[in-house]
């Protein structure tokens, strides 16, 4: 069975791909491949993790250049998610897991419906309140994120209360986005309880 994984950063997308890769599937890692071809433009500095030093080059919605560098990542994105069809068809007879990232949702129709076509669609749903807590832990700490014109400041809202609700929107919009390409949408806690494993995932991806 070819899969693709996906929702949104931090979900468990990278944790699934993992323990189906340790049952025999090909792991095709999509940020992974996204990553080397950065190491050419950032360098991070001494004890910088690679996502902040990612946040660091791609800049806030408000920085000068960011739509110049939002526009040459997801690019990559779109190159490294077309690389991994290609990598899963050329072994037709092996099962292959393509770990997407959280913006392939923004890479255009005829890839994603390439992608849909290879493989089965697996969505990692994240309710409401988990969202929330999504919202609360990138305020603390931004990440890198592609907005896609979605960041949209209001009259009389701070510089943070804007980013709070146009985060919030952002990944309604994303969960809408993911739910409609998705063949399969899986429950997020059931993927936490205890019993479950790749057993269980596949008997769920396969129902």
């Amino acid at each position: 069975m070819k899969l693709s994984l996906i929702g949104m950063s931090g979900v468990g997308k990278s944790y699934w791909a993992k323990q189906l890769a340790a049952a025999g599937y090909t792991h095709l890692d999509c940020d992974l491949a996204i990553a080397e071809h950065l190491g050419e433009l950032i360098a991070p500095r001494d004890g910088e993790q690679p996502v902040h030093a990612v946040g660091r080059w791609m800049g806030m919605p408000w920085s000068e250049g960011f739509e110049q560098r939002e526009a040459k990542y997801l690019a990559l994105e779109a190159d490294a998610t077309q690389q991994a069809i290609n990598d899963a068809a050329e072994h037709p007879d092996e099962p292959a897991v393509i770990d997407t990232t959280g913006s392939l949702i923004y890479t255009g129709d005829a890839l994603l419906e390439r992608l849909k076509r290879s493989t089965r669609v697996v969505y990692f749903d994240v309710p409401i309140e988990v969202r929330q807590q999504m919202v609360e832990l990138y305020l603390g700490e931004p990440k890198p994120v592609l907005w896609q014109g979605m960041y949209q400041p209001e009259p009389g809202q701070s510089q943070e209360q804007s980013l709070e609700r146009c985060y919030a929107n952002l990944l309604a919009d994303r969960d809408r986005r993911y739910r409609a390409l998705a063949d399969v949408v899986l429950d997020y806690q059931a993927l936490r309880e205890p019993e479950c494993d790749v057993e269980r995932l596949l008997r769920m991806i396969g129902s």
